[in-house]
């Protein structure tokens, strides 16, 4: 039975909140999960739960969750603090790192920033950029989340505020060659995939095809993790399995 633990850390005074499976877990270098956009970690306690023998932890970033929500400070650089906050505290020195949606750019950001840590990078359905928030979207979210007036009940006004502010257009492409370990890059077909097929190919043209690969996940749209739990659980594990270092 997976044992799942909550707990805190803190990036300059702001409390984050994540979740740790099988922390005791000395077999395998331990699996950090960054969230999607409005994901809090317990988006992931069924992945969690399916994966019991493996260390799993998964961060509430900063205005999700339980973890404090800040005035200000939403930056990709911000995010990338709360990952370092995290690896910080749970003291390790190399992991492998998954990014899911918008959670892909910060996971990027944080890979690129400290590519020597990084033994494994598994990448679902985003491409290699951190995008800018379009003047008036975090409005629009608020009132309309996937077509459902839920915005407000996920993200606090002025966190999807901060996020739209501070966002500006980065572009990873060109420096994924100083990434070295083993990636997967993993896309849905459906109409809504964030993830392009050509995404998807110039990704592996970037990382050398020696060291990643694409997996598709047919007929699936962007939430590839709840939709096709199953296959996801099964690809991340296969994955994990056939890079696996012992610490």
């Amino acid at each position: 039975m997976t044992r799942l633990q909550e707990d805190w850390c803190f990036n300059q005074g702001i409390k984050l909140h994540y979740l740790d499976s099988n922390p005791n877990d000395k077999k395998h270098l331990p699996l950090l999960i960054c969230p999607g956009l409005s994901e809090p970690a317990e988006n992931y306690v069924p992945f969690l739960s399916a994966l019991p023998a493996r260390r799993c932890i998964a961060l509430s970033f900063r205005g999700r969750g339980k973890s404090d929500s800040p005035q200000k400070g939403y930056s990709l650089e911000h995010h990338v603090s709360d990952m370092e906050a995290l690896v910080q505290h749970i003291g390790v020195e190399a992991f492998y790192l998954m990014g899911y949606s918008r959670g892909v750019s910060y996971a990027l950001g944080y890979a690129l920033q400290y590519p020597a840590r990084i033994k494994g990078l598994l990448l679902a359905e985003y491409p290699a950029e951190h995008k800018e928030m379009p003047k008036g979207w975090a409005d629009e979210y608020l009132v309309s989340y996937w077509g459902n007036k839920q915005g407000a009940s996920l993200l606090k006004a002025h966190v999807v505020r901060g996020i739209e502010k501070d966002s500006r257009q980065i572009d990873f492409w060109d420096e994924l060659k100083k990434i070295q370990c083993p990636t997967i890059i993993m896309r849905g077909t459906g109409e809504e995939s964030l993830l392009s097929d050509k995404e998807a190919m110039r990704y592996v043209a970037c990382l050398q095809p020696a060291r990643s690969h694409i997996e598709v996940f047919e007929g699936a749209g962007h939430t590839i993790k709840d939709s096709d739990h199953e296959k996801f659980v099964e690809v991340v594990n296969q994955f994990l399995s056939n890079i696996d270092t012992r610490p």
